[in-house]
């Protein structure tokens, strides 16, 4: 796990120091190790060390400290926090001179032994036992098409030198982000936003429609633009092609992998076998690490069986010495699981390490907070993951598993049931409907209604639709009223008609994009890399084709995930349906000892955006019925006083 940076000039000439400056900034990412790589088309490439004197592994390697005054077309800047291969061997940028290429990489290709074995066999000879270097063995053999072969998270930028070609590329569910921005002279591409705007020519402007519908719907990172014009984020599962023989540093972006759910057609038994036997052998590949792997433990279903798998795993193999976990808790008991996370401990005799997230902390490390995410925030929420991962980094940790996925694939949120229904009556299954709604009524006290009319207008077509009276018609969300000309409230043009669909826009377009976004920045920011086992490619393939009724069922979320954890975590977890996630009490806070600070907050955001996005007296009476209790409480004040700290501390 690291931070990578790359600058590719349409003509060659000085600027190392960019590298310098754009590579420090992200030490966080990194502070095992740095070093740079410098191209001049014509010549062999030339590695670096930095001039970080805490980085551990310079005193091994030759190379000379990278200056300013450098020329180069292409430069790679790395940090390098090491996870496998501790080793100086695992130094990077890394050039495989055989091949003519040359690699700066972000993450973890968890099945690199298989791969390794699979190229040793063919030929290949290895120096080091890092994955890294088997990518750049994998690219030598199958060129763009090794992707296929990688299970696990990854971003990273490979230079043909002698094909003169660069590809630039993000895993299959954008685990890893990477961004990128086109200056007049230069391509940037980087790990973190931040990096991006130390480039001279790089001028902040922001990119209104986005903020406009954050503080609208609170949606971010559904799509490739960011906050600031200019800048993108790569989509998941493609890269960025540039042919550098040529000087106009056009580039394209090409799909290399979309989601096939693959159908399941066997049994409800042999499902719940093959979902146990894929998570597993999730859990098993990321384990792989040259140093202690450690959990995020909410206590909800995800987390836990996650814990208790992998101390299974570890129990087989004769040395479990007992997992390091990590857990927020609060007390305030609405907002406080750790009874529930107590239970897991004790089933796998865990080490537990727990954290309080406090209004009190927040305010001293909000501004540290919102710098590292570099984007607004939903919620105070992604501040309690940033108390998990400070509290990880406390304990010694370096890496940790996570449940983060789960829910996009399995319903684990609300707001599923119309698509649900809608389905199930495209695939005219009757009965299930009746038996759906049946149980619903013993669980609600009421038949749903509401759910079974809107399914039957987007099952039924526009044509039914239009006979029905208005007061039947499906209503869509609003908007809030005080922020102008603001698009609708969906995100999408038009309504998901299957679970399935539903799912998959969870997954690719909100909210997962955005929770990648928060659990990469959070997570590295404390240099600590987090691993998903719930987004391993073979397991989203297989729940993702399964039957809408194995994975939802009769209002019962990851009906499978609970069934194929049965006597494997506790019951109280096996059975719970109050999942609350990375929570905060933030409402406690808006209403009680935060009061005065968010209204203060608030009118600071008022002065600067009143007029132009804000209407004034409507953001701050919708705050103040908020605080009176005249209106639930939603997140739309955090969203107020988050966006405009964020602009604050990048304009």
């Amino acid at each position: 796990m690291c931070g990578i940076l790359s600058i590719i000039k349409s003509k060659a000439d000085s600027g190392s120091g960019q590298l310098i400056k754009a590579c420090s900034i992200i030490r966080h990412r990194g502070p095992d190790d740095e070093g740079f790589l410098t191209w001049v088309p014509g010549e062999d490439p030339k590695v670096w060390a930095g001039g970080d004197t805490a980085a551990s592994t310079h005193s091994h390697w030759k190379y000379d400290t990278l200056g300013e005054g450098q020329k180069f077309k292409v430069g790679f800047g790395h940090r390098r926090l090491s996870i496998l291969d501790l080793s100086p061997g695992g130094h990077q940028p890394m050039i495989f001179a055989k091949a003519g290429l040359a690699i700066s990489f972000n993450g973890e290709v968890y099945n690199y032994l298989e791969i390794k074995a699979e190229l040793e066999q063919i030929g290949h000879q290895f120096k080091t036992t890092s994955d890294t270097e088997v990518i750049l063995h994998a690219w030598e053999q199958w060129g763009v098409k090794c992707l296929d072969r990688f299970n696990g998270m990854f971003a990273f930028v490979m230079l043909d030198y002698r094909k003169n070609e660069l590809h630039a590329v993000r895993d299959r569910f954008g685990v890893k982000p990477l961004y990128y921005y086109k200056s007049n002279d230069s391509i940037y591409l980087a790990s973190e936003i931040k990096q991006i705007r130390t480039a001279p020519d790089f001028k902040f402007s922001l990119n209104e429609p986005i903020a406009r519908q954050y503080l609208a719907t609170g949606a971010v990172d559904h799509t490739d633009a960011t906050f600031y014009n200019g800048i993108q984020s790569l989509p998941c599962g493609h890269y960025l092609y540039i042919d550098l023989s040529k000087d106009n540093n056009e580039f394209q972006i090409k799909q290399w992998y979309k989601l096939q759910p693959k159908p399941w057609t066997g049994s409800w038994d042999e499902a719940v076998d093959r979902f146990r036997t894929l998570l597993t052998d999730a859990v098993s590949l990321r384990l792989r690490s040259d140093v202690t792997v450690g959990s995020c433990l909410s206590g909800g279903l995800d987390s836990s069986s996650i814990v208790c798998i992998a101390a299974d795993l570890l129990k087989a193999k004769g040395d479990y010495k007992g997992q390091e976990t990590v857990t927020a808790c609060y007390d305030a008991a609405k907002y406080d699981e750790w009874k529930f996370a107590e239970e897991v401990i004790k089933k796998t005799n865990a080490h537990p390490h727990k954290t309080f997230p406090s209004f009190n902390q927040l305010m001293k490390e909000i501004d540290l907070f919102i710098w590292h995410q570099d984007e607004p925030t939903g919620s105070t929420s992604q501040f309690s993951q940033w108390a998990v991962f400070k509290a990880t980094h406390d304990a010694g940790l370096k890496v940790m598993i996570d449940g983060q996925g789960a829910d996009e694939q399995l319903a684990g949120y609300g707001g599923n049931d119309v698509s649900f229904y809608a389905g199930l009556m495209k695939k005219a299954q009757i009965m299930a409907i009746i038996e759906e709604s049946q149980n619903y009524k013993k669980e609600k006290g009421a038949l749903p209604k509401g759910f079974l009319i809107a399914a039957m207008q987007l099952s039924m077509g526009s044509i039914v639709t239009s006979l029905m009276p208005a007061k039947l018609k499906i209503t869509r969300p609003r908007n809030v009223s005080f922020v102008h000309n603001t698009e609708p409230a969906s995100i999408y043009k038009g309504d998901a008609h299957s679970l399935q669909e539903n799912l998959q826009r969870q997954l690719f377009s909100e909210p997962l994009p955005a929770l990648l976004r928060y659990e990469d920045h959070n997570s590295m920011a404390w240099s600590v890399e987090s691993r998903t086992p719930f987004l391993d490619y073979k397991f989203v393939e297989f729940t993702m084709g399964l039957p809408e009724r194995f994975v939802y069922k009769n209002g019962v979320r990851k009906h499978i995930l609970r069934e194929a954890m049965h006597n494997i975590i506790p019951e109280a977890i096996e059975n719970r349906k109050d999942k609350m996630g990375f929570v905060t009490p933030e409402e406690l806070w808006l209403k009680g000892e935060g009061r005065e600070w968010f209204n203060t907050e608030i009118d600071k955001a008022c002065k600067q955006f009143g007029g132009k996005i804000l209407d004034t007296d409507q953001a701050k009476q919708y705050t103040a019925d908020m605080m009176s209790g005249k209106r639930a409480f939603d997140f739309v004040p955090w969203r107020i006083v988050c966006f405009n700290k964020w602009f604050d501390s990048i304009k």
